[in-house]
Order: C-alpha cells, then sequence, then structure tokens
C-alpha cells in the first residue's frame, strides 16, 4: 500500500538533481583501556611468557587466600554460633531449676513442714468477735453536712411547736 507522502517523496526525488553526497568517511578505531593499559605494562615490565604466567597465578594465589580467609571466618562463626546455643540451652534449664525450687518453698506443705520444725504450732481458729452497727452513711459524699434521719412527721412537730420542749423531744427520739 502506496501512501501520499511516499508517492511525494518519488517524485521529488525524480525532478530534483541528485545530490553529490561525500563519500563515506573511515572511522578510526580506538583501543579501550584495557587494551592500553596491557600493552604499556607489557612494555614495562618486559615480561615474557613464564612472567604473565607467573602473575595469573600471584592473582588466582590472592583470591584462594582471600576465600580460605572468609571461609574460615565463616567457620568461626559457626562454632561461636553452636557454643551461644549451648550456653542459651543450659541457662534455660538453670532458670527452669530455679523457679520450680522457688515454686516448692513457697508451697503450702513445704511453710508447714518448716513452722513445725521451728517449733510453731497451728492453732484452730476461734469464733469471731460479733460487732455492733453503725449508723454511718458511706455513700455519702466526703465533707458534706450530716443527713438528718428524723421522719419527716418529727419534724414537722418540732417545727410547729418550735420550742425548748419540743427540741428535747426530737432529740430523745433519736436515741
Amino acid at each position: 500500500m502506496t501512501s501520499t507522502r511516499i508517492l511525494a517523496r518519488r517524485r521529488l526525488a525524480t525532478t530534483s538533481p541528485p545530490h553529490v553526497t561525500a563519500p563515506p568517511r573511515r572511522r578510526r578505531r580506538t583501543r579501550g583501556f584495557v587494551q592500553v593499559a596491557t600493552a604499556t605494562a607489557t612494555e614495562r615490565l618486559r615480561l615474557n611468557r613464564f612472567g604473565h604466567a607467573y602473575v595469573v597465578v600471584g592473582a588466582v594465589s590472592i583470591v584462594l587466600f582471600f576465600y580460605l580467609a572468609i571461609a574460615a571466618q565463616i567457620t568461626q562463626s559457626s562454632y561461636d554460633i553452636s557454643r551461644l546455643q549451648e550456653q542459651q540451652r543450659q541457662l534455660l534449664a538453670e532458670q527452669d531449676a530455679l523457679r520450680y525450687q522457688e515454686v516448692t518453698l513457697h508451697a503450702p506443705a513445704q511453710v508447714q513442714q518448716q513452722a513445725s520444725q521451728s517449733g510453731m504450732v497451728r492453732v484452730v481458729p476461734s469464733s469471731y468477735v460479733a460487732g455492733t452497727e453503725l449508723a454511718i452513711d458511706l455513700s455519702a459524699a466526703i465533707g458534706a453536712a450530716p443527713t438528718d434521719t428524723t421522719p419527716r412527721w418529727m419534724r414537722a412537730v418540732a417545727a410547729v411547736a418550735n420550742t425548748v420542749g419540743a427540741r428535747d423531744v426530737l432529740a430523745a427520739g433519736n436515741k
């Protein structure tokens, strides 16, 4: 399928004079950093084939030493972890033993046995003293005025009479 844009390009291409294009330039190929560094190191060190082998063996041995150091450190950490886990197990067992010992020391039978060894004797509880009931209103607010517990009819008679004798009667009735 051909679009109008493609057709317009074709027309312009045939009617216009051909453009003169410059020949393609050759790009220089540059060497990478590694290639330059290798060539420079080779020139300065003037290593032969055995020299390169020694460098490779040295690099491999350094990597091997680092690997062994890390492996030794991992092994030591593993031993430390297992030692700490064993220590934790021992401490938990000791804690359980101390808890059991604490419970048995405060048990009622143990307390009774220690009391009997020291000469104490359990006394049968005697009867309790009977108390008298108090006429205090515990539900009243603190600092409130005392409530008047006299019946209303007595207060009404005292208000009507309002004499010394009536107050004495009112006071005598509250006893």
